[in-house]
């Protein structure tokens, strides 16, 4: 800070110090006759005289300052630019890639359930097939049909023997870089403004200000109250 307090001129100092001496002389002006107040006119117009001989003086200790700094920033720009699109292009692919891999894995899965649901079917449809066999030996058994009963029952066994096991169900794992992490980000988009609450709906008073200044008197929206402010000039 005390470096930087050494650029300022001896003269902007003066300056500097005039302004102080001057807002202690104006805040004690009283204005009671018609003569006071067109002194203070006069008096405004020195003041805005010594603001602008300020300016002039800060603009010119600034102004090579500024054309410096912007001359630096116009230089990094372009490189700056070029990495930053460098950067979005990678992580373009990268999730491209990515999401890929997840649809890839999510396929996996879903036809590794449905694996899994016709091999629980089919054990269902041979299970049923057995027991069916055992009523029918179990019947042959009652009616004294003993060869038949065991031939039955050894069907029975060998079918649900012959039984596949359910293949169990192995959910795919989408490999990640190191260092690189994916999240997702939620955003708006507007597909019809008149359908938006009025809560995420910003007035534009900048624009209301314009029309009121076009229009004057006769400014007129919905909502909206326009008024004038008296503002002095001085000359």
């Amino acid at each position: 800070m005390d470096a930087t307090l050494a650029l300022i001129t001896p003269e902007a100092q003066a300056l500097a110090q005039d302004a102080e001496s001057t807002l202690g002389l104006i805040q004690a002006v009283k204005i009671t006759t018609a003569e006071e107040c067109q002194a203070a006119v006069d008096q405004t117009r020195e003041i805005k005289a010594k603001a602008a001989r300020l300016e002039e003086t800060r603009k010119a200790m600034t102004r090579p300052l500024d054309d410096a700094k912007k001359a630096i920033m116009d230089f990094f720009r372009a490189p700056a630019e070029l990495l930053a699109k460098a950067e979005t292009v990678l992580k373009g692919s990268i999730t491209t890639f990515q999401q890929e891999q997840a649809r890839i894995a999510a396929l996996a899965a879903a036809e590794a359930r449905r694996q899994e649901e016709a091999d629980r079917q089919r054990q269902a449809e041979e299970q049923a097939a057995a027991e069916a066999l055992l009523v029918q030996a179990e019947q042959a058994a009652v009616s004294g049909d003993t060869a038949t009963a065991e031939a039955l029952e050894e069907k029975a066994m060998a079918t649900q023997a012959a039984a596949a096991p359910i293949a169990s169900y192995v959910a795919p794992v989408v490999e990640k870089p190191r260092g690189a992490a994916m999240r997702k980000i939620w955003k708006a988009r507007v597909i019809d403004a008149a359908l938006v609450p009025d809560q995420f709906k910003t007035v534009n008073l900048q624009a209301l200000d314009a029309y009121a200044k076009s229009m004057k008197a006769d400014a007129k929206v919905p909502g909206v109250e326009f008024y004038a402010e008296d503002s002095l000039a001085i000359r």
